[in-house]
Parts: structure tokens; sequence; C-alpha cells
């Protein structure tokens, strides 16, 4: 009986605690209430998430905005992705307040350009004969290898070769000014730039044998009692240009003061800073500093002498004349300035630097 009722106790032991983790779980019932809530659940979060991502990264349309001097004014411009523009207005100071929405900005400074040194161009000119022979090609100066590659050279028979060159015409001595170089280019990137304003100082340009001055950006903190304004950006100025310089040519043809126009070390320094600034073609947010006058932070072209009339060189080998195989020099406006404007007294004047420039970019 002992035995039984120790069996009996089992069971109902067993059975109890069956029942209690029947009690402790989920009915099917109940199961599929909770797995329609979380159907209902998951069903409105992508809505959600999309809302509040959509917030998240709406933005600004691009622009661009650019503080320069047009001549001695100094102008803003506003122009964006849409070709919608404002100005170019004139302004006693450049300021700018950054777009909220906007996720960068991208802000390009130039320095203003040195002006050309103080020394005034000349002229001299004389006729001259230069008589030469030559025994071999590798002597030839340039002019008697343009002939060559023509192959215009007289059939000559003795050996070796010889070739007796003349030139002849008038021949010039020009004297010209160094240009002042470019003043420095800066570009910095930022993030967002919420509570704050930005405050532009384009540097001048270099009057003629002086230094382009530096240009300058501060970003003011909006809301501060103290109204603290940081210095973030400092291009410098180009260097003046110093003394001068002589070059000698043959004024030969309309072209003839071609050479010393392109002078590195004489003609208009344009600074590197309009190629950087993403000026596509294709773009709509057309910029206004390449204009002929802005060209921001280019250093002044150096004086020169020029002969504005026409001359020819006469060129013979071994008698013949073989002057219309010489190449003679070409470039745009050659009896014209740097300016494209008319020379004075033989000369073409020495120029100051170009103004600084402020390009921002979002």
């Amino acid at each position: 009986m002992l035995q039984g009722a120790s069996t009996g106790s089992f069971k109902l032991g067993s059975l109890i605690s069956i029942r209690e983790a029947r009690l402790g779980g989920f009915s099917m019932a109940e199961m599929l209430v909770v797995m329609l809530i979380m159907s209902f659940i998951a069903i409105g979060v992508p809505a959600i998430h999309f809302k509040k991502t959509e917030l998240k990264t709406k933005r600004s349309l691009h622009g661009r905005y650019e503080c320069y001097y047009d001549g001695e004014t100094l102008k803003e411009y506003y122009i964006n992705e849409e070709g919608a523009a404002t100005g170019p207005t004139p302004v006693d100071e450049c300021t700018f307040a950054p777009p909220r929405n906007a996720v960068y900005f991208l802000i390009h400074a130039v320095g203003g350009g040195g002006g050309a040194s103080d020394v005034s161009g000349s002229i001299s000119v004389n006729p001259k004969t230069e008589n030469s022979t030559f025994r071999s090609p590798n002597d030839f100066p340039e002019w008697l290898r343009e002939v060559q590659g023509l192959g215009k050279l007289p059939d000559v028979t003795s050996v070796p070769p010889e070739y007796n060159a003349t030139r002849s015409g008038s021949h010039a001595t020009v004297t010209y000014g160094k240009s002042g170089s470019a003043g420095k280019s800066v570009s910095i990137f930022f993030p967002r730039l919420t509570g704050f304003e930005i405050i532009m100082k384009p540097g001048k340009g270099g009057a003629i044998g002086d230094d382009g001055e530096e240009t300058l950006v501060q970003f003011k903190k909006l809301n501060d009692p103290d109204e603290k304004v940081i210095d973030v950006i400092k291009a410098e100025g180009g260097t003046k240009g110093s003394g001068s310089e002589t070059y000698p040519l043959w004024l030969d043809g309309d072209g003839a003061m071609c050479p010393i126009k392109e002078l590195v070390d004489r003609k208009f320094n344009q600074a590197d800073f309009t190629t950087n600034i993403e000026m596509d073609e294709d773009t709509e947010m057309d910029t206004q500093l390449t204009a002929e006058s802005v060209l921001a932070g280019s250093g002044g072209a150096g004086a020169y002498g020029i002969y504005t009339g026409t001359a020819n060189v006469t060129y013979t080998v071994n008698g013949d004349n073989v002057s219309d195989y010489v190449r003679k020099p070409t470039c745009d406006e050659p009896k014209l300035c740097d300016n494209d404007a008319a020379p004075s007294g033989g000369s073409c004047p020495a120029q100051a630097g170009r103004n600084g420039a402020v390009v921002i970019l979002w």
C-alpha cells in the first residue's frame, strides 16, 4: 500500500507541474494576436524611417559666391546650380551667411598680384648684317634649320659642304621691366558652417614697384556677446617685379615684337586661381572672375620698348635668297601693349598687379 500511495503521489505532482507549465506560456490565439501587432509595427517602420532620413538629407541647391574687385569697385555675386543669379552688386564689405542645409563648403582665396618693376621700356634699332660659314648641319642656326627642313638649301658640290649664310636688316635691342608675381592661392574644405558669418577682405593688387596685399577670410561667431572674429584663411600677395633686362631681336615682319611680348619674366603673370575654382564649361554657375577687368591675383606685366613700323630681314645662302622659307614670328596684336592699348613714345608702360578675390562653393 505504501508502494501504491507513493506511485499515486508521483502522478499527481506530475500533473500539477504540467498544468503550471501550461499556465506560464501563450495559447495559439494569443500568439496570433501578438504576431498581428508585430506585423503592423513592421509595416509602419519603413515609412517612419524614410521620412526621418528625407528630413536629415535634404540640402540646399549647390551655389557659388564671389567677392572680387572689378577695377577698383568691390563687388559680390551669387549664383546657384539652376542658374539663378544675384548681382554683381557693389558693396563696402563682403559678408556671407552659409546656407543652413549645405553639407560642405569650399573656400578659395587669392592674394593681390605684385606690381611690375618700376622701370621704363625702351628700344634702339640699327641696321645689321651677319655673315657666317657653316660646314656641318649641327652648327646651323634656327632659321637655317627651317630652310633645310623645307629642302630649300642650295646644292653644294664641295666636300665637306660649305654654306655661306647671310642675315641682314633691322636689329633691335629692347629694354624691358620684370613682371610682378601672382598672389598665392589657398583652398580649404569645411563641413557645415552653421552659426557663423563669413567676412572677406580681398587684398589689393600692388602698384607699380609694390607688392600685392594679403587676402583675408574671417569667421564671425553669431550670437556671441564678445563678437569674436577668427582669421581662417590668409592668402599672401604677390611680390613686385625687380629690375630690368635687355633682349636682342631682328625686326622681321609685322610680328617682330612677339618674342618680347611672350617673355615669361616680363609678360602678364596670370594667377592659377581661376583654373582651380571648378569652372566647368557645362555648369550653370558662371563666374565673373575671368573678365579682363578682373583676372584676380595676377601679377602686372613689365614695361618694354616697342617697334610699330614694318621691317623685313633678308636671308641668303651661298648667294640664293631664301627669305620666303624662314618663319616669321606671330602673336595676337603684336603692335599693341598687353592691355591692347596703343603704345606711347615707343614703349608700353608697366602694369599694376590685379586685386585678390574669394570664391565660396557649396
